[in-house]
């Protein structure tokens, strides 16, 4: 399937800038994470977006489906580095390997704890080993109802039956737009 041409574009851009401005990691600060992760979220974020968009355009909702299935990973892969990794976590997943694991698990609750009581839902940066995790929650947009809302008021039907034959497992939809949908995770690995 063809990718389009921007976002091979986009892509060689962000991965020139994230690579050229990588401070040394022995004089890294917690804002220097902050800022760097939220620019691999922006980046990542805005290349998938295009590329849906794109895709919704071009097949439908239904054919976008299809399209996210085939190109989300390779996308957000193209987005990261050696020593940077670009990970989507849920709870309520769409694809398996965005299941939290331990750490993302105890993060999460935060998120879910702080949403639930109405509070601000800062982002967080967790060091284990010798990995920095940063952390930001992702709220869901509007547009994203047509594939992740309600099924029946948001989702078409022939859209459910693209999600069911891709995603025999989702647990991906039922969302309304600015609940918590999931986080981000950035891991720089120090050397």
């Amino acid at each position: 399937m063809k990718r389009p041409y921007y976002v091979y574009i986009l892509t060689v851009y962000v991965l020139t800038g994230i690579s050229c401005h990588q401070p040394d990691t022995a004089h890294i600060t917690t804002n220097d994470y902050r800022a760097q992760g939220d620019s691999i979220i922006k980046a990542t974020f805005d290349t998938l977006r295009n590329a849906l968009t794109s895709a919704i355009h071009n097949k439908g909702v239904q054919g976008a489906v299809a399209y996210c299935n085939e190109n989300a990973y390779p996308i957000t892969a193209a987005l990261a580095s050696e020593n940077i990794s670009i990970k989507r976590v849920a709870e309520k997943y769409r694809n398996p390997q965005n299941a939290p694991d331990s750490t993302d698990a105890i993060q999460w609750k935060i998120f879910v704890t702080a949403k639930a009581n109405g509070d601000s839902l800062q982002p967080a940066i967790i060091t284990n080993k010798n990995t920095v995790h940063y952390y930001k929650p992702m709220l869901l947009q509007p547009m994203c109802s047509a594939c992740h809302g309600k099924k029946g008021v948001d989702i078409l039907p022939e859209v459910v039956s693209a999600i069911d034959s891709l995603y025999p497992n989702d647990k991906a939809t039922g969302f309304t737009a600015g609940d918590l949908r999931g986080m981000w995770k950035i891991s720089f690995v120090q050397k």
